[in-house]
């Protein structure tokens, strides 16, 4: 058992960075803009203010498969903005509300991409983005919930079909 142990801390020890934060401690934006690098492809926790929510078109994957409901929105926390993506779901066509309202406050679990890193950045209907937008950071949230905690109601069974 002190086996273990010792091998448990000497392994948080030589890999500090494999000890995840608690998911509850938002970064902040001006973090991840003046040193995008430490979160590139890894998820983070952000909290802040919904600005400029644009509605997409459906978009395909290479599959010919057709993507609807995707949308992406401003995140402003008081030290800077980030563009969130939000996927669309595939297969069916469906209506999906936006998870999110202009001006609300939200806590967003978000995968950031960097600029200038391996890998073929595509937009949302597989097309080649302009060379200026693959200078900035990239969001694409994997949870959204009001910085209440509380939960939004879910779409009805009729809508998520």
């Amino acid at each position: 058992m002190i086996f273990v142990s010792a091998l448990v801390i000497t392994f948080l020890l030589a890999f500090p960075g494999s000890a995840r934060p608690d998911d509850s401690d938002p970064v902040p934006i001006a973090d991840i803009l003046a040193d995008p690098e430490p979160y590139h492809l890894r998820q983070v926790t952000l909290q802040g203010k919904v600005q400029r929510i644009e509605v997409l078109e459906p978009y395909y994957q290479p599959s010919g498969s057709a993507c609807y409901g995707a949308y992406r929105f401003t995140l402003e926390d008081g030290t800077g903005s980030l563009e969130i993506a939000v996927l669309g779901v595939c297969g069916t066509p469906v209506l999906r509300p936006s998870l999110v309202i202009e001006g609300d406050t939200v806590v967003v679990v978000a995968q950031i991409r960097t600029p200038d890193r391996v890998g073929y950045p595509r937009r949302f209907d597989g097309s080649t983005p302009p060379p200026e937008s693959l200078q900035a950071v990239q969001a694409t949230a994997v949870d959204i919930r009001p910085a209440d905690g509380k939960r939004q109601p879910e779409a009805p069974e009729s809508e998520s079909r």
